[in-house]
């Protein structure tokens, strides 16, 4: 149920919206992964059911559960420890631990994606991206 996090990766959170406990959306902007669907827009939206925890912590500094200062402080997903719950999403200056009990993924349009679409176009955006570098 964690892995979808990781093919998220380079993905900013722009904006978390909801209630602990409670149904918490999560806004994450990744252009080049998006763009790999119909339509436009320039990312995804995580809503997380049964979400019972959401906390951001920069390394060194204290723990945040404020969403407004979470988003203030602009985390960049980097990827997903396995096997942890609650899940800890690493990014680039901190990690990310939320705790919930289902997920959906939508497009920024509205449109359902399902974890197997993005995982399909997360590997053609980056096989892609290998067949683009010259060989030697």
């Amino acid at each position: 149920m964690e892995d979808f996090w990781g093919l998220l990766h380079d993905g900013g959170i722009t904006s978390i919206a909801g209630k602990i406990p409670g149904t918490v959306s999560i806004e994450v902007s990744i252009r080049y992964l998006r763009q790999q669907f119909p339509g436009e827009g320039t990312g995804f939206k995580v809503v997380l059911s049964y979400c019972d925890q959401l906390v951001y912590q920069e390394y060194d500094s204290s723990p945040v559960e404020d969403f407004d200062e979470i988003v203030r402080l602009e985390p960049e997903i980097l990827g997903v420890e396995e096997g942890t719950h609650p899940v800890v999403i690493n990014c680039v200056m901190g990690s990310l631990k939320v705790s919930y009990g289902a997920v959906s993924i939508y497009l920024d349009s509205g449109d359902a994606v399902s974890v197997d679409e993005l995982a399909a176009a997360s590997k053609a955006y980056w096989d892609a991206w290998a067949a683009s570098i010259p060989q030697r």
